[in-house]
């Protein structure tokens, strides 16, 4: 399998707190099946400077590969960032590029839960503009998604994939966010499920149990695609490897 959204760089963000920890979740990815793990750690481009924040996430990263290769733990870590798409992002985007998943054009983009639907879609048409191609982190925990999950047929595309949370399928973020996940995928609306990864105890990337459930609940091909075909394709289009 593979996962491309976790936060796994330790000391970075709300994720990983120590090294260990880190270690921890790469041990746990990769006896659950992962071999390709995205370090998405939250980049809100906007704040601060945002340069010292990428060098910082990429140092983290470097050491991270290393402790994880010296650990002997068969798990490839990928780059990339999770964006919170500000107003105050998105003019950052018209002077510099995004970090983008393995270096490549493909975004893993993400709304504070109670923005307006119209507001969210005229983000997302302008990263299109800008010529990103998008992944939605955890549509199904947005309000706007959670009154009407119909609403997401008129942005899914080529260009934008929606990716669920295995925790929201896992009821582990409440009804309304278990529903709408349900929704997602029983419509076909899901690209891929990923785990979100925060910690190795709460927020584990370990995707054994959603594999099993999405297996069952809507069959063998549809788990490949959410957490294996999808996931290896957008990785493909990654245009030079970020460090």
């Amino acid at each position: 399998m593979i996962d491309l959204h976790s936060h796994i760089v330790p000391g970075f963000d709300d994720g990983a707190r120590s090294m260990e920890d880190a270690l921890e979740m790469a041990r746990m990815a990769a006896d659950s099946g992962v071999t390709i793990l995205a370090a998405t750690s939250h980049g809100n481009l906007s704040q601060g400077d945002p340069g010292a924040c990428l060098r910082d996430y990429r140092k983290r990263l470097a050491m991270l590969r290393r402790e994880v290769r010296l650990a002997g733990i068969r798990l490839k870590l990928a780059g990339g960032m999770e964006i919170l798409l500000t107003g105050e992002t998105l003019r950052y985007a018209e002077r510099h590029r995004l970090p983008g998943l393995r270096g490549g054009n493909w975004i893993l983009a993400e709304f504070v839960f109670d923005i307006p639907q119209a507001r969210a879609r005229k983000r997302l048409e302008f990263l299109d503009r800008q010529g990103y191609q998008v992944i939605l982190a955890h549509p199904e925990r947005y309000d706007f998604v959670q009154r009407d999950p119909g609403c997401l047929r008129e942005i899914v595309g080529e260009r934008l994939l929606l990716q669920v949370n295995k925790g929201s399928l896992l009821g582990d973020f409440g009804g309304r966010a278990g529903r709408t996940a349900d929704c997602i995928l029983s419509r076909g609306l899901a690209g891929l499920v990923a785990s979100d990864a925060h910690d190795p105890v709460l927020r584990t990337p370990d995707l054994r149990e959603v594999r099993e459930l999405v297996e069952l609940k809507y069959g063998r091909e549809a788990a490949l695609d959410l957490l294996w075909r999808t996931p290896a394709r957008i990785l493909k289009d990654r245009g030079s490897e970020q460090r």
